[in-house]
């Protein structure tokens, strides 16, 4: 799902590890990279595996002194994310680099979305004695919960009819009533989130104006979002997923949980290659 992935990172220019989190996330995150890479010595190269906009890149090179940071992304990425070393259409499963190419590998809700092959690989580059820092979705975190109900009421509207709808009254076809009621029940059964109100508002000034491509910009753009949030729910780790993750990577690791004011934000798997 590459191209829902650029079409994201095209535009997210942020540079938060978690866009869309509290500070207080925020700041849980990056105090653990600036941990993590607290040892590290001046020439140091890292590479940040589905390194998207680039931010652990970003707090790499504000924490060490003339580090060489690589970052890879199946993604097309933004100008911002190459400026900072990452580098596009990059498949994790299979890496261009040779082997113990670098002293650390990073990848920050990036690598669980990856099968096996992708964490050998992360392995593979790393060199003897190097260390690997890796920040995962735990399944009960407060973003993951937050985006599978996001999730469910956008499909809850789409199964309704909503996009379909939209799209015959920009055509000049009129208002299917069992259609209205539809998306009616959908938006009630969801009415805690905000995007029940969002979409259909969005398409409803669109499909009124006639404008049939700005709805059919608006469905392409929430089913992109969908994809992504999926993948996320997907990528999700308990704690037996986590576990068997290490087993993959083959090396001396431990598993904690970086806990915030709501709970748990993430798995944080460390390891150092023998």
């Amino acid at each position: 799902m590459s191209a829902e992935w650029s079409r994201y990172w095209a535009r997210e220019t942020s540079g938060a590890c978690l866009p869309g989190a509290p500070p207080a996330v925020q700041n849980a995150l990056i105090g653990t990279w600036k941990r993590g890479f607290g040892d590290l010595s001046s020439g140091v190269r890292v590479l940040d595996v589905a390194s998207g906009g680039g931010s652990v890149l970003k707090i790499l090179l504000e924490t060490v002194k003339d580090a060489v940071g690589i970052g890879i992304d199946a993604a097309a990425v933004g100008p911002a994310a190459v400026a900072l070393g990452v580098r596009g259409g990059i498949d994790a499963h299979a890496l261009t680099f040779g082997d113990a190419s670098f002293d650390m590998v990073t990848s920050q809700f990036g690598l669980e979305y990856c099968g096996r092959a992708a964490w050998a690989e992360a392995a593979r580059v790393l060199s003897p004695g190097g260390h690997m820092l890796l920040i995962c979705h735990h399944q009960a975190s407060a973003a993951v919960l937050h985006n599978g109900r996001r999730l469910a009421a956008m499909r809850a509207l789409d199964d309704a009819g909503l996009f379909g709808l939209a799209a015959g009254l920009a055509a000049g076809r009129g208002e299917d009533p069992a259609v209205m009621a539809k998306v009616l029940a959908a938006r009630e059964a969801h009415a805690a989130q905000s995007v029940v109100v969002e979409l259909p508002a969005a398409l409803g000034q669109w499909a009124r104006a006639g404008r049939r491509d700005a709805v059919a910009a608006i469905r392409a753009e929430a089913e992109a979002e969908m994809a992504r949030l999926a993948a996320m729910q997907s990528a999700a780790l308990d704690g037996a997923a986590i576990a068997e993750r290490a087993v993959w990577l083959g090396l001396l690791t431990q598993i904690d949980v970086l806990v915030g004011p709501d709970g748990p934000i993430a798995w944080v798997l460390s390891g150092t290659k023998a």
